[in-house]
């Protein structure tokens, strides 16, 4: 009798076991959270509030920094051990760098299995107490389009429920989410928009962002006593415009971008993404600045160069009406986890 009740009882225990087991893994990995369904349409015959609009303070003759983070690309179930690796290193860009924002020009993720790491993520960032503003990128949508274990809308929830984030998903019916704007005051002036913009599953702007992008600017324009600010534009992917900067290629015959076009008639002076973690620079097109994000996180095997590691931040440092832009790099091996 006595060895009967073992068997059960073992049996009873193994069971758990794996029934408890398989819904871990089903909660944290194959379950599809999907996040709230909000309806935000947009249309351009809206009136524009420009207290919408979320506003950073920048001191009168003092620095404001911002820093971006590029492709961090952090995973639930493949390469765990980036986890410590990424969050030391944030850890260290951010007491070194000290920013009044932080950007991340999408690609938080690159895989389905995104749950815990991007809570994981969030968590780190609200505890620096700096305000915060993401973009997707193509790798934050899972491996295909919106088949990551927290779907697009559930990252939005994620997101906006962060204290310190500035995310906002935006109109609903253009295209994409997580289109928005940041103004900068000085002195009770607007002196700096940015403008965050989906770029990063599809590869391009849809005419419906750019309607948006043009109503907002022209919006903040009219708030401004008439004068466009001096705009930012952060995406994942890069337009042509980044190839004719990198290359310093001019014609009168190369195809220029609608966004490009809307974006240098509504004075933005920079753009900025990521997307390309082997490849980073800062050159000029056509009095517009083009940035290719440094990127952050640990390296994957495949973008190593047996020369040179690219990893880090890039900052954008407004003083005294100028930008000062420095690709920032940091020695991977400080923060590997030593075995």
């Amino acid at each position: 009798m006595k060895k009967k009740t073992i068997i059960i009882v073992t049996c009873s225990v193994v069971v758990s076991l794996a029934l408890g087991s398989f819904g871990a893994i089903y909660f944290l990995f194959l379950h599809h959270y999907k996040g709230k369904e909000v309806v935000n349409n947009w249309s351009p015959t809206d009136q524009f509030d420009i207290n919408s609009i979320p506003v950073l303070n920048k001191e009168k003759g003092k620095e404001f920094t911002i820093l971006n983070f590029a492709d961090i690309q952090m995973c639930d179930l493949e390469r765990w051990d980036n986890h410590e690796i990424v969050h030391k290193e944030l850890d260290y860009l951010v007491a070194t760098y000290k920013p009044n924002l932080i950007t991340l020009t999408g690609d938080q993720t690159w895989s389905n299995e995104n749950l815990i790491c991007l809570k994981s993520l969030i968590s780190w960032l609200e505890s620096y107490r700096v305000p915060f503003a993401p973009v997707f990128g193509n790798h934050d949508y899972g491996n295909e389009y919106d088949s990551s274990t927290a779907s697009l809308t559930y990252c939005c929830d994620l997101y906006e429920n962060a204290k310190y984030s500035l995310f906002n998903r935006g109109p609903t019916n253009i295209g994409s989410l997580g289109n928005y704007a940041i103004n900068i005051k000085e002195d009770n002036q607007i002196i700096n928009t940015i403008y965050m913009m989906d770029y990063g599953y599809n590869d391009k702007i849809t005419d419906e962002q750019l309607e948006w992008f043009k109503w907002t600017a022209d919006g903040i324009k009219e708030s401004n006593g008439g004068n466009y600010t001096n705009g930012f534009i952060f995406m994942h992917k890069p337009i042509d415009e980044f190839r004719y900067a990198y290359n310093h290629y001019d014609n009168e015959d190369i195809a220029i971008t609608p966004i490009f076009s809307a974006a240098k008639e509504r004075n933005v002076t920079n753009f900025v993404c990521g997307h390309y973690h082997h490849w980073n620079f800062t050159d000029v097109f056509r009095d517009v600045t083009f940035t290719m994000a440094t990127k952050t996180g640990e390296i994957f095997d495949f973008y190593e160069d047996e020369d040179k590691y690219i990893n880090g931040a890039t900052s954008f440092t407004i003083s005294d009406g100028k930008i000062i832009i420095n690709h920032n790099y940091v020695n991977r091996e400080d923060f590997r986890i030593k075995k």
